[in-house]
């Protein structure tokens, strides 16, 4: 039995997941745009019971780290450093963007020429995206970029799968340039991924850490000393 405690709060969602290895114990998830700090912990002890597992006995746990809303991701990331902390297990750090492209991937075979755009809300002008081919390698670097810029593809690709929740307003900047599918029910990151995720890395835990993975600096500052 290897135990796995997956959490996501990074987007506009909170989840909480217990694996072992590929099988479910327990979950919770809910969509919100806010109030992710009232719901975490509560979801978190519920899925732990409803499994009847202990919190010593996890070998880890696996918590998104952006990119997504500032406060959002900090919230997972404080709770699963914490626990982590507490009983001395490895805390693992996924993207939203591999937790987003795993789920793709669960559900349709890329082919050959076809690319996996993931487009992540910011709440801004610009969105997170990143995109990948249809062997897992990454042809555009994570960035903060309009969806109207999104026009031109690698070369070589003459399809693309897009998923997020920023989906739709690629899809609508692409529509015409390109073949387009967009899978609307896969917007924001499955705990249950992130802990199967978390998994694999659990051999390599200094390979993922967990911290903050943002694309663009926070909008609070210091202020000016009079």
């Amino acid at each position: 039995m290897t135990l796995m405690l997956g959490i996501d709060t990074a987007t506009t969602g909170c989840s909480v997941a217990l694996m072992d290895g590929a099988t479910c114990l327990a979950e919770n998830q809910s969509r919100m745009p806010r109030g992710q700090s009232e719901a975490l912990a509560p979801m978190i002890e519920d899925a732990m019971k409803s499994a009847g597992i202990s919190f010593d006995r996890l070998d880890g746990i696996a918590v998104t780290r952006g990119p997504g809303a500032f406060t959002g991701l900090r919230i997972g990331l404080a709770a699963a450093r914490a626990m982590a902390l507490s009983i001395a297990k490895p805390c693992i750090g996924i993207t939203t963007f591999d937790s987003l492209s795993a789920q793709a991937r669960q559900r349709k075979n890329i082919e050959t020429g076809t690319a996996l755009l993931v487009a992540i809300e910011s709440k801004r002008a610009e969105i997170f995206v990143s995109i990948y081919g249809s062997d897992d390698t990454l042809l555009i670097e994570p960035s903060a970029v309009r969806p109207e810029a999104i026009e031109k593809m690698p070369e070589g690709i003459t399809s693309v799968v897009i998923v997020g929740d920023a989906s739709q307003k690629v899809e609508s900047a692409l529509i015409g340039c390109i073949d387009v599918l967009r899978i609307e029910d896969i917007e924001i990151p499955d705990a249950k991924v992130v802990a199967s995720l978390g998994l694999n890395l659990l051999g390599t835990p200094e390979l993922a850490t967990p911290t903050p993975f943002y694309l663009r600096p926070p909008e609070a500052s210091i202020p000016k000393q009079k």
